[in-house]
């Protein structure tokens, strides 16, 4: 984010949002971005249809997606960088002017010696908490990306208020397990956000669902702003009625996001968000439309 001077070809290790960001920001650019990542299909945490749309306005972009491209190694030719990948059995060469390294964070615990403090790790390295962020020391509580829970910002500060009702004692019974679904956005162009169960994870839990679905081209405010790319997707339980979740690719999901968050925590039917009164012209009036295919 300091660099002085725009990366004419740019290489991307790693296939997660932060690699998504980044990618979408330097191709804004001008830059001519290659994702590799290692997994062979491209984002398997969403669901195929997301995933695609998503894909779809990267590559409109600019950015190309080199999807099973396990790293090797990286090596200098003159003043370009060159990054070593084996795809298929087969090793390539990519030559680029930078090289970004996106392929996730862990927790650098290893040398911490937690063990002498009575501290339990988890399998991933982090420490081990249970739902009020309470280590397997007494007194010591654990905030943040330490934890091993979602790595935002938001988080944290919902952490402190875990860690901050019990010291301070007030609200003592709130944990992560009454925190619910934890939305988060991915701010390439558009934003995508999600929040909740996809499509597929309803279906392998076992649920009787309702999926409503629509292009953000639809949307009149998405039409003013010239802004028509994207996919809107709720799941909605059957039988009660209650949103199971909401995948959101389309500009100013980051803000609608929140609103379907909030309904889902009181348990508001989506029928509530369909019938409501927003202003116009506004991303958020989508809502109405969105669930009414339910």
């Amino acid at each position: 984010m300091e660099l002085d001077e725009l990366p004419k070809r740019m290489a991307i290790i790693g296939g997660g949002f932060i690699a998504l960001e980044f990618a979408s920001i330097y191709s804004g650019f001008g830059s001519d971005v290659t994702i590799f990542q290692r997994g062979k299909t491209f984002l398997p945490d969403e669901d195929a249809d997301i995933a695609l749309e998503i894909a779809k306005v990267l590559e409109a972009g600019g950015v190309k997606i080199v999807a099973g491209a396990a790293p090797k190694g990286i090596k200098t030719s003159g003043d370009k960088a060159v990054l070593e990948y084996v795809k298929d059995g087969v090793t390539h060469e990519f030559e680029c002017d930078a090289i970004l390294m996106a392929a996730g964070r862990r927790p650098n615990t290893a040398d911490l010696n937690a063990e002498n403090a009575g501290l339990a790790l988890g399998p991933d390295g982090a420490v081990a908490v249970d739902e009020f962020l309470r280590a397997s020391a007494p007194n010591v509580w654990i905030m943040g990306d330490a934890n091993g829970g979602p790595k935002f910002t938001y988080v944290s500060l919902d952490d402190s208020r875990i860690v901050g009702g019990q010291i301070f004692g007030k609200g003592g019974n709130y944990s992560t397990k009454k925190r619910g679904s934890v939305p988060y956005s991915v701010f390439v162009t558009p934003p995508f956000s999600r929040v909740g169960l996809t499509e597929r994870e309803a279906l392998n839990k076992g649920c009787e669902i309702k999926v409503a679905k629509m292009s953000a081209a639809a949307i009149p405010k998405a039409q003013v702003m010239r802004q028509t790319t994207g996919l809107l997707k709720a799941v909605v339980d059957a039988k009660t009625g209650m949103i199971l979740g909401a995948s959101l690719f389309c500009a100013e999901s980051h803000e609608m996001i929140n609103i379907i968050k909030l309904a889902m925590d009181f348990n508001l039917p989506y029928t509530v968000l369909r019938d409501r009164i927003y202003t116009h012209p506004t991303m958020t009036e989508t809502l109405n439309v969105l669930f009414a295919q339910v």
